[in-house]
């Protein structure tokens, strides 16, 4: 496949440890996984990474064509 799939977002947890957030795409759908670990705090540029990283992941699961809606 020529589109990208994965994302990473530097993050860092609650001991200041760098970590990676993941926003991944599989059979359509968009999938935000965290470091392991508890939580994790996003620098301000990480926010925008993460904005990016989800847009494009919902860019690349709608032309999957599997537009999958979850009824809310």
């Amino acid at each position: 496949m020529s589109a990208q799939e994965t994302w990473e977002v530097p993050v860092v947890d609650a001991l200041d440890r760098e970590r990676t957030l993941v926003v991944t795409v599989s059979d359509g759908r968009v999938a935000v996984v965290p470091p392991p670990g508890e939580g994790f705090y996003l620098p301000a540029q990480s926010v925008w990474q993460l904005h990016e990283a989800v847009r494009a992941a919902a860019i690349v699961a709608m032309k999957a064509g599997n537009g999958s809606r979850v009824a809310g």
